[in-house]
């Protein structure tokens, strides 16, 4: 096919990552090709915005205007603050598809949101409070119970997550925040014994999923795989499809990295749904190809390949 789609990842470096995305963005690069997309990597820094009241909108990418995509691919995760939501919104509006769009990527930053929706929809979830200087520590031992977990509203890959033991190391944590960042937006988060140092990481492209493992910390509480973790494949059923399919509804999600805690109780509750996935270890545990699946979503969903196909004769005629 001599004419590609053309589509961009949007990403820039976060310098508070554990692990920098190089393998997801050197993975989808790789890829694109085979299924005739031609991929640019596009920091949202160098893009700027033109609205026009005449209708005249435009992109500019450092400085220049550019043709527009066929589609983006937002990777930028905790990275991504005003401008960067900004310029998906942007795309959207002048009717590029955007896989996460503006909504979802913004109800996957706010933790704490993103638990109210999926909990308004019955779907189980960490019972979770939000921290309000000064701390009722009562109130959280009657609400939440010891251990206690305590996240900030914005992190990834494990980052800004601590486990306190008892009242005393809750007390003594949020004091040092306090005085050190009175601003800080933290959450409570119930702690589920059954799921110390292990969880499941399901990844979903549309309502399918492609691939899914349980992760197993090295030490402590945190299972991350950009922080040391071991991971094994895990068997999904019909009952984990019809919910991953429909969270991913709910939430307005097109690709997403779904975490689920163990509990006796329920079976599982979502921790989490993240819509900037890493892949590395998923692919390298379950042997799966995730570029492949968000192609191959892209082009049944949006026929994109035809498009490619009637712009090529376009040109040619």
């Amino acid at each position: 096919m001599s004419a590609l789609a053309r589509g961009w990842l949007l990403y820039r470096p976060d310098p508070g990552l554990v692990k920098q995305e190089s393998y997801e963005i050197d993975r989808f690069l790789e890829v694109a090709p085979q299924h005739g997309y031609e991929l640019t990597v596009v920091d949202p820094d160098e893009v700027n915005l033109l609205v026009d009241a005449e209708g005249a909108d435009a992109v500019a990418v450092a400085g220049e205007q550019v043709p527009l995509p066929d589609f983006v691919i937002p990777r930028l995760g905790s990275m991504t603050g005003y401008f960067a939501l900004a310029v998906i919104r942007h795309l959207e509006h002048l009717g590029v598809f955007c896989l996460n769009g503006a909504d979802a990527v913004a109800l996957a930053q706010d933790k704490l949101h993103q638990l109210q929706v999926l909990a308004d929809h019955g779907f189980p979830v960490p019972k979770t409070l939000l921290v309000k200087f000064p701390v009722d520590t009562e109130m959280v031992e009657k609400e939440l119970g010891f251990p206690v977990v305590v996240k900030t509203l914005v992190g990834t890959q494990g980052s800004g997550v601590y486990l306190s033991e008892d009242k005393k190391g809750l007390d003594d944590l949020l004091q040092f925040v306090q005085a050190n960042n009175p601003d800080a937006r933290l959450v409570l988060q119930q702690f589920l014994s059954e799921s110390r140092g292990r969880d499941v990481r399901i990844l979903a492209v549309g309502t399918r999923i492609v691939s899914a493992m349980e992760r197993i910390a090295a030490s402590g509480f945190k299972s991350n795989y950009s922080q040391g973790g071991t991971a094994k494949p895990f068997e999904w059923g019909p009952k984990n499809e019809f919910s991953v399919a429909e969270v991913m509804r709910v939430l307005g999600m097109d690709m997403a990295g779904l975490d689920f805690l163990y509990d006796n109780e329920v079976g599982f509750r979502i921790l989490e749904v993240n819509s900037s996935p890493g892949f590395e270890g998923l692919e390298s545990t379950c042997d799966v190809d995730v570029p492949t699946a968000v192609f191959r979503y892209l082009d049944v969903k949006f026929h994109i390949s035809d498009k490619v196909k009637a712009r090529h004769l376009a040109d040619a005629g």
